[in-house]
This record gives C-alpha cells, sequence and structure tokens, in this order.
C-alpha cells in the first residue's frame, strides 16, 4: 500500500494534501475523482497533482517535502 499526497494549486487558491492509500497510483486518482466527483482527466486538466508518494514509512524521524518542493530547490 502506497500513501499518495494530492494537491491542487492555483493562482488563486490551494488544495491539500488530499491524502489517498492505494495499491498503485491508477487506483489512487480513480479514488480522488470519486471523492471530487469528476473524472481523473478533468481533476489533471484542474492542476491536482501527485505532491509525493511514500510506499514506506521512513524509518527515522524526517521532515517530507513533496517532491516539485526538491525540484524547486534544485533549480
Amino acid at each position: 500500500m502506497t500513501l499518495y499526497f494530492f494537491e491542487r494549486i492555483t493562482e488563486d487558491d490551494f488544495i491539500g494534501p488530499v491524502i489517498v492509500a492505494a495499491l498503485d497510483e491508477a487506483t489512487a486518482w480513480a479514488l480522488l475523482a470519486e471523492r471530487e466527483r469528476s473524472d481523473v482527466e478533468a481533476l489533471k486538466t484542474l492542476g491536482w497533482q501527485i505532491a509525493q508518494d511514500l510506499a514506506a514509512l521512513p524509518t527515522r524521524p524526517v521532515i517530507v517535502y513533496p517532491s516539485h518542493y526538491r525540484r524547486a530547490i534544485l533549480s
């Protein structure tokens, strides 16, 4: 089971994290679509994204940043 942390960031709004536990990414998107009463492609068009996925809990105390934070830091 993997935890998928979804978020949506726009110029006017931030929604997240919405945390979904699923066996794979496709199932996680389907569960989010069901929650939002939408379809997956519409959610992606609206700017929903997976900010982070955790397949295992860290073995020591640590701060887990969404992947796009790391990309911004490295840019």
